[in-house]
């Protein structure tokens, strides 16, 4: 399979997961739920804006619809992450995945589809992206 397949698939199963943890939130508490599906939509375009926008490979992403809105920022180089976007990516993949947790945790069957989600795209990433990725700046790049 292309590495672009493994690149969607994995963003989807990703979203997938996501859309469970609002569904979960939104259930228990309308008004949270809320907040969090706005800071679902803000989080992924700082991961774009902190990290894509700087990878060499953005023009023949795997994940396609970041590498498409990673093109649209040309103001941002390539080059080595700083500190402050290695913190941008991290908060936003916190908000993403570890705000929901209190109230996935009380539907063990949405924790566990939640977590499941997520640990096959991280897997499919590490197995099939990661290594046709050309982006030597990368802190997840494998030792070639």
């Amino acid at each position: 399979m292309s590495t672009r397949f493994h690149g969607i698939m994995s963003i989807s199963l990703v979203a997938i997961s996501i859309l469970i943890a609002i569904v979960t939130v939104f259930q228990a508490t309308p008004a949270l739920g809320l907040v969090y599906l706005i800071g679902c939509a803000v989080a992924p375009l700082g991961i774009v804006y902190a990290f894509c926008a700087k990878c060499p490979c953005r023009t023949h992403c795997a994940h396609v619809l970041f590498g498409k809105l990673a093109m649209a920022l040309t103001h941002r180089q390539p080059g080595p992450y700083t500190p402050v976007e290695m913190s941008a990516v991290a908060l936003a993949l916190l908000w993403l995945l570890g705000v929901p947790q209190f109230w996935l945790w009380q539907t063990p069957l949405w924790l566990a589809l939640f977590w499941l989600l997520n640990a096959v795209a991280v897997i499919q990433i590490r197995i099939a992206v990661c290594p046709a990725c050309d982006n030597a700046c990368c802190p997840l790049r494998p030792a070639r």
